[in-house]
């Protein structure tokens, strides 16, 4: 999903483009709201995406945590994607690394683990089926139930009792792993040797490498898929840049860690 502008056009083309290099064939669908430019649109669509407009849904808390979450809620209309029997919503600041196409075969909701409240569900990946019906419950739930942070998540987490679902809806988190704690994980050469080849969804939370200057690592990795999007853009001083800027974060974790 994108909406507000075309701030996030980048990070739904390189999210597209690491889904097609891992060889699926299921079809991307890109939730967008009219206030995303007709070039935008035109350039998803010419790299594959199918282009679903979207009213946005209002965020109803006085107070936001951040700005962005102003229309954060219009991914909500996921389970209006009816024409489906079953979508993966990825947020279009995550980066798959390996096929995740198994994904379907886990029941509706499943999500992965929060980094900072284990015992809720992070909503940058979930699975789930769409009916009107949901729909209609989850956005009359919006202005009653609020939301711990102010956004699509925790409102999530306070209508879904995900921890008490059977084990099946609990996706291991390597479906949605942090960008800092995938470079913790690869300053490690125990780690690293042990968990990064199982890693399938990187997730950059915070910080946008495409928006932000970065410091939580994890950047090269993007630009990487990114540069092959637009071998016209791509510059060896950028690459260096963010290479250095991961191995510093790499640095720092180890010496933390003795």
């Amino acid at each position: 999903m994108i909406f507000g502008n075309d701030d996030y056009v980048p990070g739904l083309e390189v999210l597209g483009r690491s889904l097609s290099e891992t060889g699926t064939t299921i079809p991307r669908v890109a939730m967008v709201t009219a206030d995303v430019s007709p070039e935008a649109r035109a350039r998803l669509v010419a790299q594959g995406w199918e282009i679903h407009g979207v009213d946005p849904v209002a965020n109803p808390a006085t107070a936001l945590l951040m700005p962005r979450f102003g229309n954060v809620f219009t991914k909500l209309r996921a389970w209006g994607l009816t024409d489906y029997a079953k979508v993966v919503v990825l947020d279009a600041d995550t980066l798959v690394l390996r096929n995740i196409d198994e994904l379907f075969d886990r029941p509706s909701l499943s999500a992965a683990p929060d980094f900072l409240l284990p015992d809720h569900f992070n909503s940058g990946v979930m699975v789930l089926e769409p009916s009107q019906d949901s729909l209609a419950h989850l956005l009359a739930q919006l202005p009653v139930l609020g939301s711990y942070d102010g956004g699509d998540q925790g409102f999530l987490n306070e209508l879904f009792d995900w921890y008490a679902m059977p084990p099946a809806h609990r996706l291991p988190s390597a479906y949605n792993t942090p960008q800092f704690i995938y470079q913790y994980i690869s300053a490690h050469g125990v780690l690293r040797d042990r968990l990064i080849g199982g890693i399938k969804v990187v997730h950059y939370t915070v910080q946008k490498p495409w928006l932000d200057t970065d410091i939580t690592g994890g950047s090269a990795l993007w630009w990487a898929v990114y540069d092959r999007i637009h071998p016209d853009q791509a510059s060896p001083w950028r690459r260096r840049i963010h290479q250095l800027a991961d191995w510093s974060f790499r640095r720092g974790v180890a010496m933390l860690a003795g």
